[in-house]
């Protein structure tokens, strides 16, 4: 049940300790132990794995109208509708979908595996804000764990619960929170530190006016 965030910059070695985890990379010493019944789902894996002619139910679903989620089964047209595909869409082939169709296609494809381990490797990376909120959403409400690497700081903050910081010189240091936790928490270098002191305050952005995937679902509860 915990979701962690893997923190650090360029080169600290996230990709690395995923595929560690994954048992792509074998490790240079030590030993890679993994748990009893864990079944892992790679998001990144997933993004060239759409076969351009099945259609949209098929991908889900193939040979069955039914799909296994956590809470149970649930029809496949039911369970697309949750990623924001009416049915007349659920049999569209995949190659006329849009970009932001697509992932979300990817999205209910990854949530429709019997796993118990999510691993996403930057999985905001061409996301529309539609698609983003969506991922939000399911994010916090699986049951299962979480290791997710993202720049996205404000995405760190709505997901994790602790974060995993590279702290340099193959350090690794648990924190408790999101990415802004561990700024509060981490050592400030003191060149940082002054930067900081001499920064101007950050504008914040302008609404758009269009509801959130969020938003909207608020909406339809209310």
């Amino acid at each position: 049940g915990d979701r962690i965030g893997l923190v650090g910059p360029n080169g600290a070695g996230k990709t690395t300790l995923i595929k560690l985890i994954l048992g792509t990379l074998a490790p240079d010493a030590g030993r890679v132990r993994i748990g009893t019944n864990v079944q892992p789902a790679y998001f990144d894996q997933m993004r060239e794995a759409l076969d351009p002619e099945k259609t949209v139910a098929e991908t889900i679903s193939p040979g069955g109208d039914w799909v296994e989620v956590a809470g149970g089964r649930k029809h496949v047209m039911s369970y697309l509708g949750d990623f924001l595909f009416p049915p007349r869409r659920a049999t569209s082939p995949v190659r006329l979908l849009s970009g932001g169709e697509r992932n979300r296609l990817l999205l209910a494809r990854l949530f429709a595996q019997s796993a118990n381990v999510l691993i996403l490797d930057e999985p905001t990376n061409d996301l529309d804000i539609e698609s983003l909120d969506l991922l939000e959403v399911a994010l916090q409400d699986y049951s299962g764990t979480l290791l997710l690497v993202s720049h996205d700081r404000a995405f760190l903050d709505n997901v994790v619960t602790q974060s995993i910081a590279a702290d340099g010189d193959g350090h690794w240091r648990e924190y408790a929170g999101g990415y802004s936790d561990w700024v509060r928490q981490r050592p400030a270098p003191v060149a940082a530190a002054k930067a900081a002191e001499k920064a101007p305050p950050p504008v914040r952005p302008r609404a758009s006016g269009k509801l959130t995937f969020k938003e909207t679902r608020a909406l339809a509860a209310l």
